[in-house]
């Protein structure tokens, strides 16, 4: 009888080993098209028509500086843009953006926080903006995370686009999450689409 009983519970116990091993292959086990990695951040996947809709400032403009500083214990990057042309909002000469993250060298151990996919602006870099008001910081924000900010750059043919890269970013649509992707368009033909959004709101 305890032989029966030795032999039941050294198999019960193989068969929990087992099991629990199983289960923790099935756990780390990657899953298939993914975009739950580290190197992405999730936003809602937002149109040209609806950026411009949502925007309080559309404007196109050069990044003159940018400064990190700490607001209410985050660290952001104030980019002032001087403004070239406004196409939907206050006329002006100049914003300041602000984008999340940035680099606090001040410190006896620098702090420097990033977001994967968050908009940066470069100094002396040319932008075209969609922009949402920001009270809180007393600037704008990029509409929809970095979606609202374009770079405006010559193409090989020496031809002004606009250029965006979303790759970091996860977009959430009504047909569930897809990654972001890079793309170049015009400048000429997009400015005009974007007016003819304008135009029919």
């Amino acid at each position: 009888m305890k032989k029966i009983l030795f032999v039941s519970c050294l198999l019960i116990g193989i068969a929990l080993l087992v099991s629990a091993r199983w289960g923790t292959k099935a756990v780390d086990a990657p899953a298939q098209n993914s975009l739950g990695t580290p190197d992405t951040t999730l936003a809602v996947a937002l149109s040209l028509q609806d950026m411009t809709s949502q925007s309080d400032v559309i404007a196109i403009g050069n990044c003159v500086d940018t400064r990190s500083v700490w607001v209410d214990g985050t660290l952001v990057t104030v980019a002032n843009v001087a403004v070239s042309e406004t196409i939907k909002g206050t006329e002006s000469g100049s914003l300041t953006v602000v984008l999340p993250g940035g680099i606090d060298v001040n410190r006896k151990f620098p702090v420097a926080v990033s977001y994967p996919g968050a908009p940066r602006l470069t100094p002396g870099e040319d932008v075209f903006l969609f922009l949402t008001s920001d009270p809180d910081h007393g600037g704008y924000n990029v509409a929809g995370f970095s979606q609202g900010k374009f770079s405006i750059v010559n193409d090989e043919d020496g031809e002004l686009v606009v250029s965006r890269d979303l790759t970091k970013i996860a977009l959430q649509g009504n047909n569930g999450v897809r990654r972001g992707q890079a793309n170049t368009t015009p400048l000429a033909s997009f400015k005009a689409q974007v007016k003819g959004y304008l135009g029919s709101q």
